[in-house]
């Protein structure tokens, strides 16, 4: 078994000493009660990971400013919050942890909409709004130097052990930094010692009301990965200004992580990202500085978190995505029970696309996270009490694991040769393999769990045990329901397409095209991507095109799980063409007819990616997953979830 011990060595940081050496970083989850306070959601969802044996928990980053207020978060400029922040510091020191937060002001990626206009030290938009931001005067800028120590007041009245100055990304203080976000010319513009005068007077005001009761830390980002800046904001600039503020004494420590909001898969890497690869920066950034150094980016699993340590690279290890999988994550470690950690595959769906687009987040492959106190888990059953689950993909696998957790005698029958359904084909799929942990993880828990496991065996209605409960999790055959969207009077699909295959044919190997191929794209995102990646990858294949009625086929979806510029990138990098804006009208043999009038091709092979229709369900089974309605990993997981959970 590999050596965990560096993990659980405790740290001095500051006034307060950490138990170990793993902490749960602030992520913007959407948990909190709507109003500005901590509310029961949020409050459930920092203890469970306090309980899970993380040395201090962050919450979410949140507004010391009115100007500041976006989406559900904890409002510090208001003292109604103190009390349930009192509170929830309480439940967490019991469980044996710290709690801190990160002060936050977004600056310039705000909206009007929230809280009037944004303010940003010049009038810079942000790339996530193209409003124009209020230039900060001399007013603001000391009604917010008084709003970030009111913000620590009002945490240390509430018993948190650190505050930690967000300073990262493009939000206010780090658009500071950056002489591309702040042109001023006044004293908080221009040279380093400048740019640096509003962070400095932040962080004197925020530590004189920290006094001893609270350590000080810093999140800054290693560089502001600006497209067409490379020799902008970097590591040697980033490195300068945190030297100022260990100078001076007014940080216990400092927190990295990299990118800004004109690069938002460095914020929020995708499963594409390098292990830990953010570990020889921290590792200059803690020779150059002499303090603590955190290091988020990309940690998954206990042996990527323990190289971190034992290589010096940084002293403690920030986990934000991990935790949202397994709020078990460092326990589980400490039991010796480190295989069973939940993993974090970096799918960014539920986690960030769900607060981004929809909120509150969860997880995938964990869909009771931030939903701790509103779905308490169910009573374990009798002995005796029997379960048949149809279908292995990840509604299946889910709802077997669950059922047999609580006590259930689980048997799982699958028709394929493999478990993992449609997640199986996405795994594998290019730059998709860490899809695959999951499956594998599911399979490994099962074992542990006892479930029978029966694959190349299809299950028919007449073959389902009369005497037990069956669910039904066989997903959705290939269809043409995404046609519908923009043309429901297409009730048999697009004209000539009848005979062509579909793209889940293709990638699971059951239909071969060579040649000139176009896809037709009328569902958007992975399955699209995922096919053409996977065409293009193929030496049997000439060439792949295309055909999309949005501007490409990431869209919308993959803009908030943050993945579509990467994703354009690597199909313009492979030659994959995409036709945006091209609606098919109809297929002529070899040729595609477009509604503009507009003829493509000709082509070897035409492959459909239309979408999906459910699977019958027999009568008196329960149905999860895409046979239920055809909805993706996240909601087979959390169908799963809701069904064993209301056995």
């Amino acid at each position: 078994m590999a050596d965990y011990s560096q993990l659980f060595e405790p740290l001095e940081l500051g006034p307060i000493q950490l138990t170990n050496r793993v902490v749960m970083s602030g992520h913007h989850m959407g948990l909190s009660d709507g109003q500005g306070g901590i509310g029961a959601r949020l409050h459930a969802y920092m203890v469970a990971r306090a309980r899970g044996g993380a040395a201090m928990v962050g919450l979410e980053s949140s507004p010391v400013h009115p100007s500041s207020v976006k989406g559900v978060r904890p409002h510090l400029f208001d003292d109604a919050l103190v009390p349930g922040l009192t509170a929830l510091a309480e439940e967490v020191h019991a469980a044996g942890s710290r709690l801190s937060v990160i002060l936050w002001h977004g600056g310039h990626n705000m909206t009007h909409l929230g809280a009037g206009p944004a303010w940003a030290p010049s009038a810079v938009p942000s790339a996530q709004f193209a409003e124009l931001p209020k230039a900060m005067t001399p007013e603001d800028i000391e009604d917010l130097i008084a709003a970030y120590a009111a913000a620590t007041r009002r945490c240390r009245t509430a018993g948190l052990d650190a505050v930690e100055i967000q300073t990262s990304s493009d939000y206010l203080l780090g658009s500071f930094l950056n002489p591309l976000f702040n042109r001023r010319t006044d004293a908080y513009g221009g040279s380093l010692e400048n740019r640096m005068r509003l962070i400095v007077q932040v962080a004197e005001a925020v530590r004189a009301e920290a006094s001893t009761a609270m350590a000080v830390g810093v999140r800054t980002s290693i560089a502001h990965n600006v497209p067409g800046d490379a020799d902008g904001y970097g590591e040697a600039n980033s490195l300068a200004a945190m030297q100022v503020l260990v100078d001076r004494r007014l940080v216990d420590y400092v927190s990295l992580i990299t990118g800004s909001h004109f690069a938002l898969a460095d914020l929020m890497p995708t499963m594409t990202a390098a292990a830990a690869h953010l570990s020889e920066a921290a590792a200059r950034f803690r020779v150059a500085l002499g303090v603590p150094i955190f290091v988020a980016g990309s940690v998954r699993t206990p042996d990527e978190a323990v190289a971190v340590i034992k290589e010096g690279c940084a002293d403690v290890v920030a986990l934000a995505r991990p935790w949202i999988a397994d709020p078990n994550w460092l326990r589980k470690i400490h039991d010796g029970d480190a295989g069973a950690i939940t993993p974090c595959v970096s799918c960014n769906q539920a986690c960030t696309f769900a607060q981004r687009n929809i909120g509150p987040a969860t997880c995938v492959v964990n869909p009771r996270a931030g939903r701790e106190f509103e779905q308490p888990r169910a009573k374990r059953v009798a002995a005796n009490k029997v379960l048949t689950v149809v279908g292995g993909g990840p509604a299946g696998l889910e709802a077997a694991r669950r059922a047999a957790d609580r006590g259930f005698r689980v048997t799982l029958y699958e028709a394929g040769s493999q478990l993992g359904g449609a997640m199986r084909q996405a795994g594998e799929a290019p730059h998709r393999a860490p899809l695959l942990r999951a499956i594998d993880w599911w399979a490994e828990t099962l074992s542990r769990l006892d479930v029978r496991v029966v694959c190349n065996t299809p299950i028919s209605a007449d073959e389902l045990p009369r005497d037990t409960k069956t669910i039904w999790a066989i997903g959705a055959d290939s269809a043409q329901s995404a046609v519908w969207r923009r043309r429901p009077q297409l009730i048999d699909g697009i004209p000539g397409t009848k005979a062509l295959p579909h793209g889940r044919a293709v990638l699971a190997g059951t239909v071969a095209v060579t040649g000139r191929v176009l896809i037709v794209d009328e569902e958007n995102g992975w399955p699209t991507l995922s096919l053409a990646e996977t065409l293009a990858a193929d030496p049997a294949v000439a060439s792949v095109t295309v055909a999309t009625q949005v501007s490409h086929p990431a869209l919308p979806e993959l803009l908030f799980s943050v993945e579509a510029d990467e994703v354009m990138r690597r199909l313009n990098e492979v030659g994959v063409v995409v036709r945006g804006g091209a609606l098919v009208k109809a297929i002529d043999r070899n040729q595609v007819v477009l509604t503009s009038g507009a003829v493509l091709g000709p082509f070897d092979a035409i492959v459909l990616s239309t979408g999906t229709l459910a699977r019958p369900v027999p009568a008196g089974a329960l149905a999860i997953g895409d046979c239920l309605a055809p909805r993706g990993f996240w909601a087979a997981t959390d169908d799963a979830m809701r069904l064993v959970d209301s056995l």
